[in-house]
C-alpha cells in the first residue's frame, strides 16, 4: 500500500510502492494448493484505522514464495522460501528471515476434515496439529528464510477415530 489513494495510474503507483506488481497473482490458481501467511514478523504495520494520516508505503507478506507442490491422498509437500535482493529489486529492505503462521488452502488430493490430525515437518522443526473447525491446517511460527525448505504433511488420524 501507499499514498496512491484509489489511483488507477500504475506508473504513479509504482513510484509510491515498487512492490505492487512484484508477485504474479494470476499464478495462484483454483486448482492448485497454496499457502497463506499470517502474523508474519516481516509485515509492516497497517496504518488503518488507527493512523490514517500515515503516508508511508508498506507491505504484508510481499516476500514469501512457494514452489514444488506435491500432493497425494495422505501426504502434502511444498517448498517455502523468502525472496532475496537478487530476486526482487525494491526500495524495501528484504528480510533474511521471517516467522509466520502458514495455512494450506485449496488442497486438491489430501482430504482433511475438522478435527483430523496431521504430522508436519519443516526442516528440523515438526509436530502434530489438528485441523480447525473448517478443516484448515495451520502450522504456527515457521521460520522462513531464503533457503528453500520443504513443509511436509502426513495425515495420521481422522476425527472419526
Amino acid at each position: 500500500w501507499g499514498p496512491s489513494f484509489h489511483s488507477s495510474n500504475l506508473e504513479e503507483i509504482r513510484k509510491l510502492n515498487d512492490l505492487t506488481e512484484s508477485f504474479d497473482w494470476l499464478s495462484v490458481r483454483k486448482d492448485e494448493p497454496y499457502p497463506v501467511f499470517t502474523d508474519a514478523s516481516s509485515n509492516d504495520l497497517l496504518p488503518w484505522p488507527d493512523n490514517t494520516k500515515d503516508t508511508k508505503a508498506g507491505q504484508i507478506n510481499a516476500f514469501f514464495r512457494w514452489k514444488e507442490v506435491k500432493e497425494t491422498a495422505d501426504t502434502f509437500k511444498m517448498t517455502l522460501l523468502l525472496v532475496t535482493p537478487a530476486d526482487l529489486k525494491t526500495t524495501f529492505t528484504i528480510p533474511t528471515e521471517s516467522t509466520a503462521d502458514v495455512s494450506l488452502r485449496r488442497l486438491q488430493s489430501l482430504r482433511v476434515n475438522p478435527g483430523d490430525t496431521v504430522q508436519w515437518t519443516f526442516g528440523t522443526a515438526g509436530g502434530e496439529i489438528k485441523a480447525d473447525a473448517a478443516g484448515l491446517i495451520t502450522i504456527p511460527k515457521l521460520k522462513i528464510t531464503a533457503k528453500p525448505v520443504s513443509l511436509n504433511i502426513i495425515k495420521v488420524a481422522d476425527s472419526s477415530g
